[in-house]
């Protein structure tokens, strides 16, 4: 499996790592020779310094023969351009990062007449997944299944929690709470629980389960979701403008501080249900009125600049705000944010290489027999949740999952059967036509013969 690397930046460095862990045969191209080195001495790929535009070059390096290509430099026109030119030699698949709006509002267009596999637009699904977080702010982290059928919630455990001491099988049985605990991370600590694994206050847990039982379930443990009516964002990127546009959508009222005057213009005109300033948030919040402060349901952070972003975020959270998210660039930032913080950090670069690995995952076994679906990356990257679609070919079909023997820390997180989410038990038995969703903690797990001991 040959796959081309076009830009060294945070998105192209940490799929160069990821995939060349996997056992692919990686190539990396950029114009900065340092970099290209550094890179090249710290994974096993090849590294060449020079245009991943440039036919000559993707011809010289062998790209016509690559099974995928993706361009993710900080130039969307290059990233398109190179993937054109891969998918016009030859290349198999190409995917580009794309930041414009104008480029991925007709992502579909580009696709159709470049050949491009995926585009990815790293500031929307970011936006996306600060939108999801707001949505369930009981959350640290959400992701969906099978188009929104099932969900993964990230959620740390509360000092008041009733969770607390309980098994997961007095949880199950006792408590009625219909939701699958598939993770728990205890300080350094990532493992799959057992029926009798104890849960413990400050644990962070990582279940599945559909939206309504998740609604449910917090209620019969007295914690309360207060529906998200508004929303302060700090911001002056398309990031602003994303989560903006989606929540207004949805019926909340936002108000938007930027720093930026030109930029806070624009979003007033762009988004015109949203209350715009031009101000600096500290001077804001110092502005702002008890009762204002008591009625916004959330902080967003999303400047291009991490130590605003997370001094802000501290800040709001000292106000009293229920929900606070920042978005970070550079991860050892995060360290600055203290421990009993109960401040939800997003990294758009994370996001977009997580995006692209899961995709990448797809094409590659989607000439195998169980095809991923979708494939998200959490605790940097020790943590993975792989939808597969299961094929008729498939080892131990209609086995009852009691009787399965599967690898350690891998556990069947949900069957999703005729768009119905299943929430596994030892009785059930994954058939041919479901999708499986599988999670595991630092295994390499490419289709559901690697779940078996």
């Amino acid at each position: 499996m040959k796959i081309f690397i076009v830009g060294t930046g945070q998105i192209g460095t940490a799929l160069a790592n990821h995939l060349s862990k996997d056992g692919y045969d990686i190539t990396i191209i950029d114009k900065d020779p340092d970099v290209v080195e550094a890179l090249s001495n710290s994974v096993d790929a090849i590294g060449y310094q020079g245009n991943g535009a440039s036919r000559d070059t993707l011809m010289e390096l062998g790209a016509q023969n690559s099974d995928i290509l993706v361009a993710v430099t900080d130039s969307d026109e290059i990233n398109l351009l190179s993937c054109f030119t891969a998918h016009a030699m030859g290349a198999k698949h190409t995917i580009a990062r794309v930041r414009d709006v104008d480029y991925a509002s007709n992502n579909h267009f580009y696709k159709r007449n470049m050949g491009l596999s995926m585009i990815i637009n790293p500031d929307l699904a970011s936006a996306s997944e600060i939108f999801r977080i707001l949505r369930f702010p009981l959350a640290t982290r959400v992701e969906l299944f099978a188009g929104g059928r099932a969900e993964l919630v990230e959620m740390v455990v509360p000092e008041t929690s009733l969770l607390i001491g309980k098994t997961l099988i007095e949880i199950n049985k006792d408590l009625g709470i219909n939701l699958l605990i598939c993770a728990i991370k205890r300080e350094d600590a990532l493992f799959v629980p057992k029926g009798h694994s104890i849960i413990k206050p400050g644990d962070t847990l990582y279940l599945t389960g559909v939206h309504k039982e998740f609604k449910n379930s917090f209620k019969r443990l007295n914690m309360t979701i207060k529906p998200l009516q508004s929303a302060l964002i700090y911001g002056n990127d398309r990031i602003t403008f994303y989560l903006a546009e989606m929540l207004t959508r949805e019926g909340v009222t936002v108000s938007i501080v930027s720093p930026d005057e030109k930029i806070s213009n624009v979003l007033a005109e762009k988004i015109p249900k949203a209350s715009v300033m031009n101000d600096d948030a500290f001077r804001y919040f110092d502005n702002m009125a008890e009762s204002d402060i008591a009625n916004t349901d959330a902080f967003v952070a999303v400047s291009t600049d991490d130590e605003s972003n997370i001094i802000a975020a501290m800040y709001a959270e000292t106000k009293g705000l229920s929900k606070v998210v920042t978005r970070i660039g550079a991860k050892e930032r995060v360290k600055v944010i203290p421990p009993t913080s109960k401040i939800c950090t997003v990294s758009r670069e994370d996001v977009a290489s997580d995006r692209i690995l899961g995709y990448v995952r797809a094409l590659i076994n989607a000439d195998q027999n169980d095809k991923v679906e979708s494939l998200y990356r959490l605790v940097d990257g020790h943590l993975e949740f792989i939808e597969f679609n299961v094929s008729a070919d498939d080892i131990n079909l209609d086995v009852p999952l009691k009787n399965l023997k599967l690898v350690e820390n891998v556990l069947i997180a949900g069957i999703i059967r005729q768009n119905v989410m299943i929430i596994p038990h030892g009785d059930d038995c994954i058939k041919a036509g479901d999708t499986a969703i599988i999670a595991s903690i630092n295994h390499q797990i490419s289709g559901l013969e690697d779940i078996y001991e």
